[in-house]
């Protein structure tokens, strides 16, 4: 037999391997499809819309109603209730049934007016942060406005020049633009990020699962091609496998739901090759250091949510210690979810994340060596098996 025959029979192994185990199967198909479509389901609408905000007024002025009015105006907010006293606000947020409060003083108008200086409270629910941002932004909007037409209304009394009344009230003006995330939303946030988590963890499962129950066979002497062949083999195939969802995930999905993508096809493509190679190979040594086939998945159970809060997207990394840092950087999953975020969603140049292109590569080069080193193993005969050859070698 011929080692191109060799090779195909032992890659038809390989896949019947996989896509006749309906665990794997449903992991890698079902999972993945599955995940694509329910995570960013709730988030569809990206940004928390109007939010519910109370306004205790003391004040009962025009200038206060007209606060009111366009505080109620602005977009982020929407003015639900106003109560009386400030124990009725307070049972109000605590209630939820209105999420920020606008606190007016007594006094208001009077004190804008004579040019003294006067406070605004603002208060939210910080709980979360998407809706305390949007309830105390339309308050500031509504009064940092209000403000601005009181100063004009007191420059014009004064017979000041029109033309200049704006440049003199705000010298100063700030175009904000919110980089990398347009709309400042939730899925172009996170769904980036969990995406490339969903194909790291789902590749451990079928990966680790398909391992173990190879070494199972194996041991009970069931034929199998050598480890020198069937583990490269492996490495392709789940990486072709994998390498199809990618384009799945960061090209339909990615349209479906928004979310900006920027990477050269071609960068985008050999940092993903890099990336599923390290996670294959990692994937399939957790093969040969657990027993069971069932503890891949409870391994992913255990350790995706301390991923998501080390991997440098939902806190900083540099805000880590030292060690965890490091630390967690053997899990190609961290430097994937960065590399992909720079060159996808920051447009950043392939060459300008070395850090992460050279983590990747040293995972490959450790994994994939002790997984070498495994297959020489076998090659070699056991010093029983070699005694065994030499006493047949004197017999004949």
């Amino acid at each position: 037999m011929s080692a191109w025959q060799r090779c195909w029979q032992a890659w038809q192994v390989e896949i019947a391997n996989i896509f006749a185990d309906r665990a794997v199967l449903l992991v890698i198909v079902g999972g993945l499809l599955f995940y694509a479509v329910l995570y960013p389901l709730p988030y569809h609408k990206s940004v928390p819309g109007e939010q519910a905000v109370a306004v205790v007024n003391h004040d009962h002025t025009h200038l206060a109603r007209q606060l009111i009015r366009m505080a109620d105006a602005a977009p982020q907010i929407r003015v639900a209730a106003q109560p009386s006293s400030m124990a009725e606000a307070e049972a109000l947020l605590a209630n939820d049934e209105v999420h920020g409060l606008l606190i007016i003083p007594s006094g208001f108008e009077r004190d804008v007016y004579l040019g003294r200086p006067t406070s605004l409270s603002f208060a939210g629910d910080a709980s979360y942060f998407l809706i305390y941002g949007n309830v105390v932004e339309g308050l500031l909007t509504a009064a940092t406005t209000l403000s601005v037409q009181t100063q004009i209304v007191g420059s014009l009394m004064k017979g000041e020049n029109p033309a200049q009344i704006p440049g003199q009230i705000m010298p100063m003006r700030i175009t904000t633009k919110p980089v990398f995330n347009p709309t400042s939303g939730y899925i172009n946030y996170i769904v980036p990020a969990v995406f490339v988590l969903i194909l790291h963890q789902t590749l451990l499962i079928a990966a680790g699962s398909v391992t173990i129950k190879d070494r199972a066979r194996r041991r009970l002497g069931q034929t199998a091609p050598s480890l020198a062949l069937a583990l490269p083999l492996r490495l392709v195939t789940f990486m072709l496998i994998y390498l199809l969802f990618a384009m799945l995930y960061f090209g339909f999905f990615f349209q479906l739901y928004g979310v900006p993508h920027v990477a050269a096809p071609s960068e985008l493509l050999v940092f993903s090759v890099l990336f599923f190679m390290s996670a294959t190979l990692f994937a399939i040594w957790l093969g040969y250091l657990l027993p069971r086939p069932e503890l891949p998945t409870v391994l992913v159970l255990l350790s995706s949510l301390p991923i998501v809060f080390t991997a440098g997207f939902a806190w900083p990394a540099e805000s880590l210690p030292k060690w965890l840092d490091t630390l967690t950087l053997l899990i190609p999953v961290k430097p994937g979810i960065q590399g992909f975020l720079a060159i996808n969603q920051m447009g950043a140049p392939l060459l300008s994340i070395g850090r992460e292109v050279g983590v990747l590569v040293g995972l490959c080069a450790l994994y994939g060596g002790w997984l070498w080193w495994l297959a020489w193993q076998q090659r070699q005969p056991s010093p029983q098996q070699a005694h065994c050859s030499d006493i047949a070698e004197r017999d004949e």
